[in-house]
């Protein structure tokens, strides 16, 4: 193991599990020089993200300033994006034709929509940065339309199902002053949220039928048309935007990298969220490949993010790591758009205004930790 003096820390990402590693930076002792480089001074926190589609928080209320809290981190942020990256000789290449080498490096640079062959068009939820700058765009379609919008949402997931109600309760009331709302859940399963309970989903679809948003399933999209969504079973579906909101894909660049990858390009790590082809290089979010595999979603990064920032010390100091165990039931919190949630866990799940504020405390709060200098 290395020896702690002198060594630079180079965090790529600015996700959730970075914003804990930066928080913590100062653990890591005097000697250590710690960088991170994110495309974007503001990292959104993705749990308060359908909240602010239906207009309950603010741009500020669920950003979190990545430069402020590395000035009172004591850690450099260099605003970038990389776009390669050599393992063997420890050097990272941003997109500017910049290059910065490091001791150690930990990516937490999130993912992106995995579309189709082909497919091209619509407004991408993640990055969630780019989706929310989009958003202004969705209200002035509406307006311009003349009448009524036919919005589809792809991907029946938890994030479809939340997107779509609270592009909803975004719309709806603006569709009454010009002509109509048609919102469609589109998915090639069978059923909404099928990796949850079927209390959640008798839920989730009592929710959807009372905003009106229609269900269509075994509707496989290969391609987007001139306003038409084809599907592999030859059906179509005329549509004015699309919303996608489908399985994640890793960043493209990785597979130059030496990396050793899984077969959906992410980063293959171990339980200590160590690279396993390469013992300097750390990974953690969506972007990393457990072998014990977890769904892409926050509530795993933001639990790695404290083991992150110990095994980096840890690395630092020639100490062993401690290994990372994501839960195997976690507590789902769904919004529904309208100041009601669903908590869905062990097969149970509950519905109303009392989850949404549960929701809401366990959001901001996270949030604050990183805003509050006293944090």
């Amino acid at each position: 193991m290395m020896p702690r003096a002198g060594k630079h820390v180079l965090l790529l990402g600015g996700g959730h599990a970075h914003v804990e590693v930066v928080r913590q930076a100062r653990s890591l002792g005097p000697a250590a020089t710690v960088t991170l480089v994110s495309p974007s001074r503001w990292a959104p926190y993705s749990g308060m993200l359908p909240g602010h589609i239906a207009g309950r928080y603010r741009f500020e209320d669920f950003h979190i300033d990545l430069e402020s809290l590395c000035r009172r981190a004591g850690v450099e942020f260099r605003p970038g994006r990389a776009v390669a990256i050599d393992a063997d000789t420890r050097r990272v290449t941003l997109s500017n034709g910049s290059a910065l080498e490091y001791d150690l490096l930990s990516l937490d640079i999130g993912s992106t929509p995995n579309l189709a062959q082909g497919v091209n068009g619509g407004i991408a939820v993640k990055p969630i940065a780019s989706f929310t700058a989009r958003l202004g765009a969705l209200d002035t379609l509406l307006r311009e339309k003349g009448g009524p919008l036919h919005l589809a949402v792809i991907g029946q997931g938890v994030a479809g199902v939340e997107i779509s109600l609270a592009l909803h309760s975004r719309l709806a009331r603006l569709a009454c002053a010009t002509g109509g709302l048609k919102i469609t859940l589109v998915g090639r399963g069978k059923d909404v949220i099928p990796e949850r309970s079927a209390m959640c989903r008798w839920l989730t679809r009592k929710a959807l039928a009372r905003s009106g948003v229609r269900i269509l399933s075994d509707f496989d999209v290969i391609a987007l048309k001139e306003g038409q969504l084809f599907s592999r079973d030859g059906r179509h579906l005329a549509v004015d935007e699309v919303v996608w909101t489908t399985s994640s894909g890793a960043a493209p660049w990785l597979r130059l990298s030496g990396l050793a990858l899984d077969r959906h390009g992410f980063v293959r790590v171990d339980r200590y969220l160590r690279s396993i082809s390469h013992p300097t290089i750390f990974a953690a979010g969506d972007i990393a490949a457990l072998d014990d595999p977890r769904p892409k979603a926050g509530v795993f990064a933001v639990r790695a993010g404290p083991v992150l920032a110990e095994n980096l010390g840890r690395m630092l100091a020639g100490l062993e790591l401690r290994p990372f165990v994501p839960q195997r039931s976690w507590l789902v919190l769904l919004s529904l758009g309208n100041d009601r949630a669903i908590a869905d866990k062990w097969g149970l799940a509950v519905s109303g205004r009392w989850v949404a504020a549960w929701k809401h405390w366990i959001d901001a709060r996270f949030v604050r930790r990183y805003i509050d200098r006293e944090g």
